[in-house]
């Protein structure tokens, strides 16, 4: 199966598709490699984070 994105050059990608869920190649949609930046990481930190509550 293959990849199916387009390339820059407009053709179809033609890597291996099957390496995600997603049926794309590691180039066109593979997992993220997550924050690079010191403002993206101090933005992943906050992601999920909320005061105790109490009843």
């Amino acid at each position: 199966m293959l990849c199916g994105a387009k390339t820059r050059s407009g053709r179809p990608c033609r890597n291996d598709g099957t390496l995600f869920a997603n049926g794309r190649c590691k180039l066109h949609g593979g997992l993220s490699t997550g924050p690079k930046s010191a403002e993206g990481k101090r933005k992943s930190a906050q992601n999920g984070w909320s005061p105790k509550r109490t009843p």
